[in-house]
């Protein structure tokens, strides 16, 4: 498991790519950058994704937005990524019973592997955390 923390970005880009059939066609695709401000985050995407070998010739960031995860848990296995929103229920200094969210990215093959995951990724924390929600993302990889 390798852990990402810092600032997270989610950048949507329309870039023309070559399909296998030889002919271009123009697709959105949305990525999760690690970068210290906008201009880093749009400096990394175009390094990363308007280098590759199979764009064409147009390459447009269209959305850049600061991500709520805290932290990114990249496993070997899975190519979905999937939202996690975490619970910590503690008590406060006046004997009130708090929550507050905690938002993870995480990849796996499956809902059920992505709360797997997030449990392996938590360990042995004393936190007292519930699971509130899993959603999958349309997110294709994550870049450093």
């Amino acid at each position: 498991m390798k852990t990402i923390i810092g600032k997270i970005f989610t950048v949507k880009v329309a870039v023309e790519r070559v399909q296998e059939d030889g002919l271009a066609k123009k697709v959105k695709e949305e990525y999760a950058v690690k970068a210290v401000n906008f201009t880093d985050c749009e400096a990394k995407i175009t390094k990363e994704v308007g280098s590759a070998d199979n764009v064409k010739s147009s390459f447009d960031v269209l959305v850049e937005a600061v991500a709520p995860y805290s932290e990114v848990y990249i496993f070997d296995e899975g190519d979905t990524y999937y939202k996690v929103k975490m619970q910590e229920t503690y008590t406060d200094d006046y004997g009130k019973e708090r929550k507050n969210n905690y938002y993870h990215l995480v990849n796996a093959t499956s809902f059920e592997q992505a709360r797997k995951n997030i449990v392996e990724a938590y360990g042995d924390t004393m936190k007292d955390y519930t699971i509130a929600a899993i959603v999958e993302q349309k997110i294709l990889e994550v870049f450093e």
